[in-house]
């Protein structure tokens, strides 16, 4: 089975290359302009250095931090049951209440511990959907501007080599900034 599925994502990412190189050799072939100028870009440093990723970053750690220490109360309270029912006379209607207690508790904490993750995912997105269209916006301009044929993302399934002179990653960066601070 392994074989298959390394062979799968072998010919997938040769499809890849193989359409990307068609498409760029394609493109470069109709283009009249000797010098053609190819960029790659890392989306991920994009995110984190860039001010509004940084403040994403702020406000999502804020929001991770406020709802972290409501589950380690809860997980506390939880400890606190357990030393109780341990300390209680096992076969006691006492012991059987703290076990039922804690139980219920242990329940409410991972319907918690659901809901905490699941909020934090929308709210990762609901942070991150502007930046992406702002970046987005910014890479059209900047590959229009600066003459750009193809602009690519550094994503390791996709792109299996770049040489790092063609690197944009700083200058949207600088460039993600500059439209943040005027969008405040």
């Amino acid at each position: 089975m392994r074989i298959r599925s390394s062979v799968g994502k072998t010919m997938f990412l040769g499809g890849i290359s193989g359409f990307v190189l068609m498409v760029t050799s394609s493109l470069v072939l109709g283009q009249e302009t000797a010098l053609q100028k190819i960029g790659v870009f890392d989306v991920q440093r994009v995110m984190v250095e860039s001010e509004a990723g940084q403040e994403a970053m702020a406000l999502l750690n804020q929001l991770a931090d406020q709802r972290g220490s409501e589950l380690t109360a809860q997980q506390d309270e939880i400890n606190t049951m357990r030393q109780q029912a341990s300390s209680a006379t096992a076969g006691t209607a006492e012991a059987a209440q703290l076990d039922r207690q804690m139980e219920d508790r242990v329940l409410q904490y991972q319907r918690l511990e659901q809901d905490v993750q699941q909020e934090l995912a929308q709210r990762q997105n609901q942070l991150i959907e502007p930046i992406s269209q702002m970046l987005m916006q910014v890479v059209e301009t900047f590959g229009r501007e600066e003459g750009y044929l193809l602009i690519l993302s550094r994503e390791p399934a996709v792109l299996l080599y770049a040489d790092t002179t063609i690197d944009v990653t700083e200058e949207l960066i600088r460039r993600v900034n500059v439209v943040h601070a005027g969008s405040q």
